[in-house]
């Protein structure tokens, strides 16, 4: 990247640095309570043709491999556990599956995963070789990951497995992974089988129910999107096919503006997304207990009060969110071609959420000429984003934070 002086940079530097020193190794948590406040009223609805019945809020296991967390979940009513193959390099699956055994309750919870696999990102196509630590979309990779994940979680089947970040129509309906699943269902492997997508979200949802094949969607979804119309129809459209369909994403991510972190209402950006009724439940990212008692507390009354109202569109207008629309404009923008919305999904996760690991695999799947180590090395960026996210700036923070970790190490 182009230096623009050794103060910048050492800030940088020194961000990431402080970063990856606190680490994930002490998750955010305190000692679990032994007096549980009392649950808030649960609000079930029911997860499309899978007759499943869940609370509106459930739980999104990707950035806190916490145990103690997984208690005071079972404890509220949480009923729906999310994970994925790659979350905390497995610890996550691992946390999951040890509390589920120590509580002897895994006929009374859901529990979903997810298995990613290389593709063309060009073409947005599954490919058949792997790519960096993505394996290849075979058949047999399949079975490897599926297998893994289910000793991790300490049982013989999944309630929903998912093809993981599907990112346009052709994804969902690649012949090879819908036969891999289809058998993992046929086996009693996995109750349920769905896709999950991140990008090109009404294209891909509506590619995914037009198989026929897929039982539940798990989509972005939230009030910032800019094309957040576009993704409540199709998720209608899903809902009017019976398949379930589950939001992630919901909050959005903390906004930045004048160089400062704005958190959102976090509350009110739940209940949007709740206050569509197609939408069966949410699985935010928790990693605290009191993240927990705001995000389950919603279910006591979806109404949004005209200052939540007025709270979400203020965060809206603010420029520079962290999230990134996933739109792919920007990489039109690069000479190099550079896989520019993975990287600030990268840096949503180390700088939103504080996970730094899921960051690294983030960056880990790109092949080398389309990645972190291009930016390494090229003399002036000019990627732009139509939606004000600073490109630069977090690519630079990235490079950074790869710098400092092998420093550190």
């Amino acid at each position: 990247m182009g230096g623009e002086g050794i103060n910048r940079r050492e800030f940088v530097v020194k961000t990431a640095l402080g970063l990856i020193t606190a680490g994930l190794g002490s998750s955010p948590v305190r000692a679990a309570n032994t007096e549980l406040g009392r649950s808030p009223n649960i609000v079930y609805r029911t997860l499309g043709k899978t007759k499943l019945r869940i609370p509106l809020v459930s739980f999104g296991v990707m950035n806190s491999d916490s145990p103690d967390l997984i208690r005071k979940a079972l404890d509220l009513g949480i009923k729906h556990f999310d994970t994925a193959h790659v979350y905390l390099r497995g610890n996550s699956e691992k946390v999951i599956g040890q509390i589920l055994e120590e509580r002897k309750c895994r006929d009374k919870v859901y529990v979903g995963t997810k298995m990613a696999f290389a593709r063309d990102r060009e073409k947005n196509v599954f490919i058949s070789e792997g790519r960096g630590r993505s394996a290849g979309a075979t058949e047999e990779n399949f079975n490897k990951q599926l297998a893994t994940s289910l000793e991790r979680l300490r049982t013989d089947y999944v309630d929903i497995l998912y093809l993981h970040n599907c990112q346009g129509p052709l994804m969902p309906t690649y012949e090879p992974m819908i036969e891999a699943f289809v058998k993992a269902k046929e086996s009693g492997k996995a109750r349920f089988i769905g896709i999950s997508t991140h990008a090109n979200e009404p294209e891909t949802i509506r590619a995914a129910v037009d198989t026929g094949t897929w039982d539940v969607i798990l989509t972005s979804y939230n009030f910032v999107q800019a094309h957040k119309e576009e993704v409540k129809r199709t998720i209608q459209y899903a809902a009017e096919k019976g398949v379930g369909v589950i939001a992630m994403k919901t909050q959005g991510g903390a906004r930045l503006h004048r160089g400062k972190k704005i958190e959102v209402n976090h509350a009110a950006a739940l209940k949007w997304v709740l206050n569509d009724k197609n939408v069966c439940t949410t699985i935010p990212g928790i990693t605290t207990f009191e993240q927990m008692d705001l995000d389950f507390s919603v279910m006591k009354d979806l109404t949004l009060s005209d200052e939540e109202k007025s709270d979400l569109r203020i965060s809206s207008m603010l420029r520079g969110p962290l999230y990134c629309q996933q739109c792919g404009s920007c990489i039109l923008s690069c000479p190099k071609k550079v896989e520019v919305p993975t990287l600030m999904r990268a840096y949503m996760y180390a700088e939103g959420y504080g996970n730094l690991i899921q960051a690294e695999l983030t960056i880990d799947e790109l092949p080398t000429e389309h990645g972190l180590s291009v930016c390494q090395d090229c003399g002036a960026c000019t990627a732009s984003c139509r939606f004000g996210i600073p490109i630069r700036d977090r690519l630079d923070f990235l490079v950074a934070m790869g710098s400092s970790k092998h420093g550190a190490a």
